[in-house]
């Protein structure tokens, strides 16, 4: 039986116009019905998925910037923040080797990106908690990503090159073609994953997951069953437990509904073989 569902947003879950299908609400409180949790597993801010499932937001758990934050509705359970000198000692890095690409700094609270890189409409689409600054010296509280947009799209061949000039216990991830993310070594959505395991006590064969890119890759590798979108990446589609229709065309939808489904047949069977037993034994 399926106990807990977790989904990628841009790419999985959104549409290409970063919507989600309303018929979804009433199939969250049918999952809420048997019990099934919804996690929101995203690259994005924590702020912003919050703000984008209300009211529902209070009955789920997200991983967040990438899984260095997790939180159960309201309430942060854990943050996997960056050693602080590791982050600006990278940033430093990256504006000296590449000094075309763009950087966002996302914070336990805020994400920040400098006015002179003009990235305000990047800021506002992915992090809907911000704050524009004139160097990233004024960030003040804990950072949990730093994201680096390349603008030629290279991501593959950048991302190699950007490993090799991190500080030690540093990574990157990439998430599409555009976008990098560098985090404490070891952080990833799986390790989210894993953490709310094994706060609900479920494994992860009761889990099922929804992915699309690499960054989705230790999510899918969480679960028993992953499920890679039609429009994702060949590496996640060669991993997963199976493919299912694009996000365009609700994919996790329809796959929801058929794990509800097969819950609802399994709770019927349980409770016949559980009839079935009392009345043998009250014979006996």
């Amino acid at each position: 039986m399926i106990k807990l569902i977790a989904t990628d947003m841009d790419g999985t879950f959104l549409d290409n116009k970063k919507q989600f299908d309303k018929s979804f609400i009433d199939l969250f409180f049918e999952m809420k019905e048997q019990g099934v949790l919804f996690v929101a597993a995203s690259g994005n801010q924590y702020a912003r998925l919050y703000q984008k499932f209300l009211p529902m937001s209070e009955d789920m758990y997200f991983i967040a910037d990438g899984g260095s934050y997790i939180a159960k509705g309201p309430n942060t359970l854990e943050v996997f923040d960056m050693d602080r000198k590791k982050a600006f000692l990278a940033i430093e890095r990256v504006k000296e080797h590449y000094p075309d690409f763009k950087i966002v700094v996302a914070g336990e609270k805020y994400a920040y990106a400098r006015k002179k890189d003009h990235l305000t409409k990047e800021l506002t689409t992915y992090y809907c908690s911000n704050k524009l600054i004139d160097d990233f010296d004024e960030i003040d509280e804990p950072i949990t990503k730093v994201a680096i947009l390349d603008p030629n799209g290279d991501i593959k061949k950048n991302a190699g090159d950007i490993t090799s000039i991190l500080p030690s216990g540093l990574q990157i991830i990439t998430s599409g073609n555009e976008w990098m993310d560098i985090q404490r070594d070891g952080v990833n959505k799986g390790l989210g994953m894993r953490y709310i395991q094994e706060h609900e006590h479920i494994s992860r064969d009761e889990c099922l997951a929804f992915g699309d890119q690499m960054n989705d890759y230790a999510l899918l590798n969480s679960v028993k069953y992953g499920f890679a979108m039609e429009n994702a990446v060949d590496e996640i589609k060669k991993l997963a437990y199976g493919i299912t229709d694009s996000n365009e065309d609700q994919g996790c939808l329809k796959i929801i509904k058929k794990a509800l489904r097969k819950n609802k047949e399994q709770a019927a069977n349980d409770l016949l073989f559980i009839i079935k037993i009392t009345m043998i034994l009250d014979i006996k």
